[in-house]
């Protein structure tokens, strides 16, 4: 027996949604279609049963051809199931992938600060707890989900050699299906990590890949520097990026709160550009 159910979420509160789902798929005999918008559903099923369509050009069409198993090979670095942020980015136009809560709490309110209605543009903009964007850049690309990505230009040393690596460039430069940087005998200092930034950014960009020309808490420094230094009471740019960085979420909440007032500054900075490229993507200008 085969039951066609649309949008079973309908005039149900989210915890209804989620039992609903349960027993669709544990209690109803033979097979249940469902079509659907929610998180709450979609986040009860294993990606193998799903399917996602989008629109193109006047057509439906399913992204990887309808191929689920494509979808579940994509997500097997993810675990079993969907959590409910990354179900949430299963229907948006575009995810926006950054490192931590920090970025999403001032990207969040600089989308504000600019008038972008990440809603309105189906726009989600999510933390990745860390550097591994290879596996959500598989499973967007599998869902046919527009992407952009914004990490730091950090380095590292290589464990159990004496080099050092471009970590931050490397990890752009595999998104975009690039070559890495090699790795070098000497240490990686800040001007290094800065000529490479200016060196692979025109080559990511286009990819919607960004990287920072510090990190986050840098960068920001950098371009909101009276403001930063206005609230961290610091005589320098140095300290006050440490001082953000000490405390990362918290204090960046605290940043933002007193001088949000003020984020309409950053609009033609650097740190920016990954928000409006996201912008161009949803009003299909990219």
């Amino acid at each position: 027996m085969i039951y066609c159910i649309e949008e079973p979420e309908a005039h149900l509160f989210p915890h209804q949604q989620r039992k609903l789902a349960a027993y669709l798929i544990d209690k109803l005999p033979g097979q249940a279609i469902v079509t659907s918008h929610s998180p709450q559903i979609a986040v009860n099923f294993k990606p193998d049963s799903i399917i996602k369509l989008y629109y193109d050009d006047g057509e439906t069409l399913a992204a990887s051809n309808g191929c689920s198993d494509c979808i579940s090979s994509a997500w097997d670095g993810m675990g079993y199931r969907m959590s409910i942020i990354p179900a949430e980015a299963f229907f948006a136009n575009v995810v926006f992938l950054v490192e931590g809560p920090s970025e999403v709490i001032l990207y969040t309110e600089l989308a504000k600060a600019l008038s972008i209605d990440l809603d309105y543009y189906n726009i989600s903009i999510l933390s990745v707890d860390g550097i591994q964007f290879e596996v959500y850049r598989k499973i967007l690309t599998a869902l046919n989900i527009n992407w952009i990505v914004r990490t730091d230009n950090d380095a590292s040393k290589v464990p159990h050699k004496n080099e050092w690596q471009y970590a931050g460039v490397n990890r752009a430069l595999a998104l975009c299906g690039e070559n890495k940087e090699p790795n070098l005998s000497i240490p990686i200092d800040s001007k290094a990590l800065h000529t490479k930034w200016g060196a692979i950014s025109p080559i990511i960009n286009p990819n919607g890949v960004y990287i920072s020309f510090f990190d986050l808490e840098g960068d920001l420094t950098n371009d909101f520097s009276g403001h930063v230094l206005d609230y961290t009471s610091k005589d320098n740019q140095d300290d006050a990026a440490d001082y953000l960085r000490e405390k990362k979420a918290i204090r960046m909440r605290e940043l933002i709160k007193e001088k949000k007032n003020f984020l309409i500054e950053l609009k033609s900075k650097d740190i920016a550009r990954p928000l409006m490229h996201a912008l161009k993507i949803a009003r299909g200008e990219s």
